[in-house]
């Protein structure tokens, strides 16, 4: 009994299996691919004002699947409006018993070299809104696709409403199962290109779906990659990871867990790192919202590190942009100089249409710890500013106050994908010396002078700007009205112009560094300076004083400081009025001298702090070559003494070697003025010893004078010439008187 069921089962499916075959055999037969194709040509041009073009007829496979394979075929935008679609061939599976019922149920779709042009005008409607309309309920067609692939894809977005134009290319994508109820998994790889910002990144996402027509929408585990060159940045990575997408029917798009990663390189060549969390965020129609959301900046760079936090809470729509009540930011930022640790604070606010980010009131307090031993100080900050995206500038305006030092000003981005920063900075008064541990009383340790420059400050950015600063203490001195612009492009810092006060004088002067080649050049006219505490704030001590004007035209190069000041090239003037020599009394040590000098024997007269010479106008000039400057015009006259001779100054160690001769011009009154008579004219020659520690004086007699520096001879004294007597004048000569001649003798008788 049980097998006669079996014989009748088996005659059933033999029926079916013939009734199915004679269906497709039917199909196969009666299927009219070029009339297909003109009613599917009517179809979009009657329902979406559209023009549909096949370059072939479409075909009927029966094996391996039933399936209508299309040839190249496109799809015009409405009103005949360019190409909205076009494929290069595609393959659309059915299913054999709906399609006998008439109905069509498609269950797979393959399509090669499908393109889609997707535009939204400046209007915000979608080039394709019409075709995104429900289908009639009596459409006898359903989807039910076991699975969806794409390959040779591509996609060209263009947004006129924001200006954004990017295309996806070598699109290749595969889903599961596609239905009104189903779930499945999915993997999309692509390449995506932009012009401006510059981008070409390759895309892959993968991840898992849920559909279901009656409820919502959902995407889990999704995991989105990128890498390549984004918004104008090379060699950039991008990881995006979201738990759980929502998309319902009635409510905006939700997602849940949300963590962004993007590292890459910056400009000096260092890694830098972004991250951002956020719970859950709202992509509603005014604006995405959100209650939390947190982010992370890390650069790490010449082995520093620097590192700042963000948290933005009470996210929402506004307008045709979105609000945050606060942005909290904690800074974490190592320099060069020190660490810049604290915290910010400020409402946000974006605005979609300008593209515009505005923190109009970022406020807190920062805490700066010099590297140096220096004293740590607190800042009261007081800024705004506005980023403007579509511009790519941003600026605003600061108040920072330290101490008794406030700074005003403000700044501006002319570029903010590669920095190029401006500023108009006001600052009362600045004490560099207690903040970077600075001096005349710091002592430099032995490795200072041999540590490498870092010069990375200067690297990957641009600057233009004008600091002003009206009392200013660095390296022990005193200065005012500084006027300080400054000029960085390409690695190279320029300051032009620039002019300070300095103890009653004035200085201008320019300066270069290179940071290729670490080249320094510097040139300086300073004007009536005081020497004297000049000399004291700068090293301690007052060898000098007197009025200065100091001329100075220099250049180096060099890996470190002590290269730097082992390279100097360049030359130098001086003139000092009403100068005065302190350390020593001329006069004195001539007394003292009297018999080393009669027995041509050397003697010492070290520093004595109590004695002065007045030198009355001390002039020289100097050419520097190697870091050792020579002069061999050094001279000075005085009502009292005369001196010239030749000097030369080690500027790296601070040593000054000086071979004078000086001159006893006039005896100074009273029992010292017969005890110098001797030496009145004569030419002592003193060498002086000096180091940033002491200061000797030397009676040398045997030295020998440079002969550049020997005084010239003077020239012999014109002969008086010998007044001739003068000639006398001849006496005239008296006229010869007429003698009358004899009378004859005949005549007289």
């Amino acid at each position: 009994m049980r097998f006669k069921y079996l014989r009748y089962l088996a005659f059933a499916l033999g029926g079916l299996s013939t009734v199915v075959a004679s269906g497709a055999l039917y199909l196969k037969v009666s299927f009219d691919g070029p009339r297909l194709a003109a009613e599917l040509t009517h179809f979009a041009k009657q329902r979406y004002q559209r023009t549909l073009r096949f370059e072939g007829p479409p075909q009927l496979a029966m094996f391996p699947r039933l399936e209508l394979r299309l040839p190249g075929a496109t799809l015009s935008g409405r009103n005949g409006d360019g190409e909205f679609l076009g494929v290069e061939h595609a393959a659309v599976g059915v299913r054999l018993m709906p399609l006998l019922a008439g109905r069509v149920v498609v269950d797979r779709i393959d399509a090669d070299g499908l393109r889609l042009a997707l535009w939204r005008g400046k209007d915000g409607k979608l080039n394709a809104a019409d075709l995104f309309a429900a289908p009639p309920a009596d459409t006898p067609v359903d989807f039910d696709v076991d699975r969806l692939g794409i390959v040779r894809g591509a996609l060209n977005w263009i947004d006129d409403t924001s200006g954004r134009h990017f295309a996806l290319s070598d699109i290749a994508l595969d889903t599961d199962r596609l239905a009104r109820q189903a779930d499945g998994k999915l993997k999309l790889n692509a390449r995506l290109t932009q012009i401006a910002p510059a981008t070409d990144a390759r895309l892959e996402l993968a991840g898992s779906y849920d559909i279901d027509a009656g409820a919502d929408h959902r995407a889990r585990k999704l995991h989105l990659t990128a890498s390549g060159a984004l918004a104008g940045r090379p060699d950039v990575d991008v990881e995006l990871d979201v738990a759980e997408l929502v998309l319902g029917a009635d409510a905006p798009p939700q997602l849940n867990d949300l963590d962004l990663q993007i590292s890459g390189r910056s400009g000096d060549g260092g890694r830098i790192e972004l991250r951002a969390s956020a719970p859950e965020l709202v992509l509603a129609s005014g604006g995405a919202q959100a209650a939390s959301a947190e982010a992370s900046l890390r650069l790490d760079d010449n082995g520093q590190t620097r590192q700042l936090k963000l948290r933005l809470t009470g996210l929402h729509g506004q307008g045709s942009g979105l609000a945050a009540k606060a942005l909290a930011t904690e800074v974490d930022w190592n320099t060069a100089a020190g660490r810049l640790t604290g915290k910010l604070d400020t409402p946000a606010r974006w605005q979609n249409d300008t593209r515009t980010l505005d923190l109009p009131t970022l406020a807190g307090k920062l805490n700066f710890a010099p590297r140096r031993a220096g004293t740590p100080v607190k800042i009261a900050v007081q800024a705004g500013g506005r980023l403007d995206f579509g511009r790519d500038s941003a600026a605003g305006k600061l108040d920072l106050r330290a101490d008794d030092s406030r700074i005003q000003g403000s700044w501006s981005l002319s570029r903010l994908a590669s920095p190029s920063l401006g500023f108009d900075l006001d600052v009362d008064r600045l004490d560099l010396d207690r903040y970077l541990g600075d001096g005349a009383g710091r002592k430099p340790k032995a490795d200072d002078g041999a540590a490498p420059l870092d010069l990375s400050a200067l690297t990957g950015a641009d600057l233009d700007g004008v600091l002003r600063i009206a009392s200013l203490k660095a390296g022990g001195l005193r200065l005012e009205r500084l006027r300080l612009p400054l000029s960085l492009h390409g690695g190279k810092l320029v300051s032009a112009g620039h002019s300070l006060g300095l103890y009653g004088g004035t200085l201008d002067g320019a300066l270069s560094l290179a940071v290729d080649g670490k080249s320094l050049s510097y040139r300086g006219y300073l004007q009536n300076a005081n020497l004297a505490p000049l000399l004291h704030d700068a090293s301690g001590r007052e060898t000098f004083a007197g009025s200065l004007n100091f001329f100075v035209d220099v250049s180096t190069a060099g890996a470190t400081p002590d290269a730097l000041r082992r390279g100097i090239d360049g030359l130098a003037r001086l003139r000092i009025r009403n100068a005065v020599l302190r350390g020593i009394d001329a006069t004195a040590a001539l007394k003292d001298w009297r018999l080393p000098l009669q027995s041509r024997q050397p003697a010492r007269r070290p520093a004595r702090n109590a004695e002065t010479t007045a030198l009355g106008e001390l002039a020289a000039s100097f050419q520097i070559a190697d870091g050792v400057a020579r002069s061999t015009d050094l001279q000075s006259r005085s009502p009292t003494l005369g001196v010239n001779g030749s000097a030369e100054i080690d500027l790296p160690t601070r040593r000054l070697d000086a071979l004078t001769r000086l001159m006893l011009l006039t005896l100074p009154a009273g029992p010292d003025g017969a005890l110098l008579a001797g030496l009145r004219g004569v030419a002592v020659p003193i060498r002086v010893k000096a180091t940033p520690e002491a200061t000797e004086w030397r009676l040398e007699p045997g030295a020998a004078m440079p002969a550049a520096t020997r005084p010239a001879a003077p020239p012999p004294a014109p002969k008086k010439p010998v007044a001739k007597p003068p000639r006398p004048a001849p006496k005239p000569v008296p006229k010869p008187v007429a003698i009358p001649a004899p009378v004859p003798a005949e005549t007289a008788e």
